[in-house]
C-alpha cells in the first residue's frame, strides 16, 4: 500500500511528511504482536533545480527503520491518526557539486488527517520539509526541523510550520 505523507518531504522525526509519495507501508505486515506498526520504506528522491534549491537535491536514506501504525479512524476506515516511530538518516546531495551533508530524522511523530483533506503534524523530534515556489506559508527549500514542530498542510499540500524549535537550510549547507 503506497501512503501519500506530505505533499512536499517528510521527513517526520520521520521524513515522512515531506517526501511526496516516497514512503510506503508494506502491505501484510500487521500482526497484533506488534502492536499494529507496520515497516514504511523511503525510495531516493531527485528534486530538479528550482523546485527547493537552486540547484538539484538528490535525498537518499541511507539508514531507515521507520514504522507507522494507524491509531485511530473515521467510520469509514480512513486513517484519522497515525503515528511514526524509528530512525531515519537522510542524505542530501547537490547534484552540481557532488557535496552532500546526512541529517537525522529519527524519532517519533503524529500525522493527523481530517476529513477536507487537510492534516497536521505533531513532531517532538526531527522532520524534513521540502517547501515548493508559491507556497504562501514559508519561504521556499528545504529544511530540517528539530527539537518540536507543529505543521499543517493544507488540502493543496501548502505547508504552514506553526511552530518551530531549531531550523537548518539544507540549501544553504549545500550552496
Amino acid at each position: 500500500m503506497r501512503k501519500r505523507i506530505l505533499g512536499v518531504a517528510i521527513t517526520a522525526g520521520l521524513v515522512v511528511a515531506a517526501f511526496p509519495a516516497a514512503a510506503s507501508a508494506d502491505a501484510g505486515t500487521t500482526s497484533a504482536a506488534a502492536g499494529g506498526w507496520t515497516p514504511v520504506s523511503y525510495g531516493s528522491l531527485d528534486q530538479p533545480a528550482g523546485t527547493d534549491c537552486s540547484f538539484e537535491l538528490k535525498i537518499d536514506f541511507p539508514t531507515q527503520g521507520v514504522e507507522q501504525r494507524i491509531s485511530a479512524t473515521y467510520p469509514n476506515g480512513s486513517p484519522l491518526r497515525t503515528d511514526f516511530r524509528g530512525p531515519l538518516i537522510a542524505r542530501y546531495t547537490n547534484g552540481a557539486t557532488g557535496a552532500s551533508v546526512d541529517e537525522d530524522l529519527s524519532g517519533v511523530g503524529t500525522l493527523y488527517n481530517f476529513p477536507d483533506g487537510s492534516s497536521l503534524w505533531n513532531i517532538p523530534d526531527n522532520f524534513g520539509v521540502s517547501i515548493k515556489p508559491g507556497d504562501p506559508y514559508h519561504a521556499q527549500g528545504e529544511y530540517v526541523l528539530s527539537g518540536g514542530e507543529v505543521i499543517a498542510i493544507t488540502p493543496k499540500h501548502q505547508v504552514a510550520v506553526l511552530y518551530q524549535t531549531k531550523v537548518t537550510d539544507v540549501c544553504a549547507a549545500l550552496s
